[in-house]
């Protein structure tokens, strides 16, 4: 098909849509939208991500005008799983310690962000201002932010070398009241999580605000001619129509986590080394691991029936 007979096909298509079922339409209509992605995708990074797969088990050696290559099996996963060292950290741990992170950022995040959309959702002077100022740690640059955090660490270390180490220590108070360990360690590992929260919390908090606005208005006014509480309306009306975005905002997290995760250094440090096949097979590895958390992510998904439109359902 030439690509000027792409508008006439496209208008032949729509007007053959109303034929169809809605869920048929629906998968119609995502094709449709799609296309423009994966025609990029085929053109722009299939071979790349292809060659780099199989770069993966090839110890390469660059000379002039071509690369030398040697089959090495699975040497170059072995040695990024269990050898690698880059100053004072390891791939390893780096990647154990990011997919941890994960794990402990994402429960958090969901409800943290639905809280506060709800919260912005309320009719009150200054929240413009307030959507804003949740939103700022998105705009920042991040060197500005890494320099703020060092200045910390520095002022941490002067306060070491004068014998004071912590002016509040938070465990120590909590210890007090009679909590157990395990939840003392839990709300104190939450609290050095708020810089990162906060940091992936702005996109998260405006994709459930959209779909909170979204939601009819006159679900809610019927259910307050009936009687329902505002608590009762929360669970009835907008936490079921807000559960198609979870997976979006579970799916962003996860990459951004990782993408601002040390191991995004690592892959390059080796890849401006010329360590090409072990870069391959770090990258790999961390495409893997998240390959992996996303399928566990869908099945839960799919066991609580996560993610499907309330509506449909």
């Amino acid at each position: 098909m030439h690509i000027k007979d792409f508008p006439k096909r496209l208008r032949q298509l729509r007007a053959k849509l109303p034929e169809l079922s809605y869920k048929r339409q629906k998968n119609v209509w995502a094709v449709i939208f799609l296309m423009p992605w994966l025609i990029g995708f085929a053109l722009l990074f299939l071979t790349p991500m292809v060659r780099s797969f199989l770069y993966s088990f090839y110890d390469l050696t660059p000379r002039a005008g071509e690369i030398l290559t040697e089959f090495i099996r699975f040497d170059n996963y072995l040695y990024a799983i269990n050898e690698h060292v880059f100053r004072n950290t390891t791939f390893r741990t780096e990647l154990v310690e990011t997919t941890f992170n994960v794990v402990i950022n994402l429960p958090v995040l969901l409800i943290f962000s639905l809280f506060i959309a709800v919260m912005l959702n309320a009719k009150f002077k200054g929240r413009a201002i307030v959507r804003a100022i949740f939103f700022i740690p998105v705009i920042l640059n991040s060197a500005a932010v890494a320099t703020a955090l060092e200045s910390g660490a520095s002022f941490s270390a002067m306060l070491a070398e004068q014998n004071i180490e912590t002016i509040f220590d938070l465990e120590f108070y909590l210890l007090q009241t009679g909590m157990t360990p395990a939840l003392i360690s839990f709300i104190v590992e939450l609290i050095a999580r708020i810089y990162s929260i906060l940091a992936l919390a702005g996109v998260p908090i405006l994709l459930f605000l959209a779909s909170i606005q979204s939601i009819p208005k006159h679900l809610y006014e019927a259910a307050k001619i009936e009687g329902a509480t505002a608590y009762e309306q929360f669970w009835l009306i907008t936490f079921p129509n807000v559960t198609p975005y979870i997976i979006v905002v579970i799916v962003f997290a996860l990459v951004d986590t990782f993408l601002t995760s040390p191991l995004s250094l690592l892959i390059t440090h080796e890849l401006n080394r010329q360590n090409w096949g072990l870069s391959s097979a770090m990258a790999w590895l961390y495409v893997a691991t998240i390959i992996i958390i996303l399928a566990v992510i869908a099945l839960l998904a799919k066991v609580l029936r996560i993610g499907g439109s309330h509506y449909e359902n």
